[in-house]
């Protein structure tokens, strides 16, 4: 079969791009800025430069194409024109399944972001059901708009499903998408943990292959029509550095940052960005974000066969890559 993904260049579209490909399929990996090493020899990956907002480009690249994968999001934490979130996270999306349309793609399986289900109520996990009354980012709401927008083409006549991924994590560059292995990255190389307020707050950490085994149960093996949370393991900060400490074997402190100074280097962070042009890596909406329950059920796609990694075994595989580029310093 032929795929196209949108983002292919991406933390989820690199590791999709390259497991189609491996199985056989053609890809036709869209990228907007740099191509990804591993695809240019690779003889079922074929590389095209574009971008979301060129419709007459989507419409060509999406030719003689079964599915598409749009993974193409503008995720940072911070920008100072806000309403890029929604030209590329809305409208984007729209571009994207005008273009099947017109091209004749069978389905779409959308990628939005499990945070548009807010955090928990009480010990409830999160569920595709669940719902907030407000968002704390613009990232989140635009999410949000881009998949009402996405499954409002199913009346069209063009087959949608949504995968919402928690946190996820996976063998691959330590970047903004990557948080987890970051936060591992810096454990091992500065011997220290650090953890918002008291550090009970859950997450859930998802393993990269079990995203993308997610996104292909979508394409392939559900009816249409429906968003799928992927989850992983539901731990809490605190509990997410034992397992660090247990598979590395290398016991640190883990230090708890206060809420006030958390958010005060928030709002800090921000002022530098406004004011002098210099990138958070955190704003006082995410701190505010990152202080509440995150759990995720991932049930109903498990149905379908979804199963999620332990994260002491992914954390196995994460450590073994990031050692053989020496990243960080340390024989886990």
């Amino acid at each position: 079969m032929r795929f196209a993904i949108t983002g292919a260049s991406g933390l989820i579209g690199r590791a999709l791009t390259l497991k189609l490909a491996d199985q056989g399929h053609d890809v036709v990996a869209i990228y907007r800025s740099q191509v990804p090493p591993a695809f240019l020899h690779h003889t079922n990956i074929h590389c095209l430069q574009g971008d979301v907002m060129d419709k007459a480009f989507l419409i060509k690249a999406f030719q003689n194409t079964d599915g598409v994968f749009h993974l193409a999001a503008f995720a940072k934490p911070w920008s100072k024109d806000k309403l890029v979130y929604y030209r590329i996270n809305e409208q984007g999306t729209e571009n994207v399944a005008n273009a099947c349309l017109t091209a004749g793609v069978k389905r779409m399986v959308f990628t939005s972001s499990a945070g548009t289900h807010g955090p928990q109520v009480g010990t409830q996990r999160v569920d595709e059901r669940t719902w907030p009354d407000t968002y704390h980012t613009d990232y989140e709401q635009s999410k949000f708009n881009a998949l009402q927008k996405a499954f409002s083409f199913e009346e069209k006549g063009l087959e949608v499903n949504a995968v919402s991924p928690a946190r996820v994590y996976g063998v691959g560059d330590v970047s903004e998408s990557n948080v987890p292995v970051r936060m591992m990255q810096i454990y091992l190389r500065y011997k220290v943990g650090l953890v918002p307020a008291s550090g009970v707050g859950i997450g859930s950490y998802v393993f990269m292959d079990d995203v993308v085994n997610g996104h292909l149960i979508a394409m392939n093996k559900t009816p249409s029509g429906e968003e799928f949370l992927l989850g992983g393991e539901n731990l809490s900060y605190l509990e997410f550095f034992d397992r660090i400490a247990e598979v590395s074997g290398k016991k640190h402190p883990v230090l708890k940052i206060p809420y006030s100074l958390s958010l005060g280097i928030g709002k800090a962070q921000l002022f530098a960005a406004e004011n002098f042009g210099i990138s958070p890596t955190i704003t006082a909406p995410w701190v505010r974000k990152y202080t509440k329950n995150w759990g995720v059920s991932s049930e109903k796609i498990e149905t379908y066969g979804y199963t999620i990694t332990p994260l002491a075994e992914g954390m196995e595989k994460v450590f073994e890559y990031l050692n053989r580029r020496k990243n960080l310093g340390v024989n886990p």
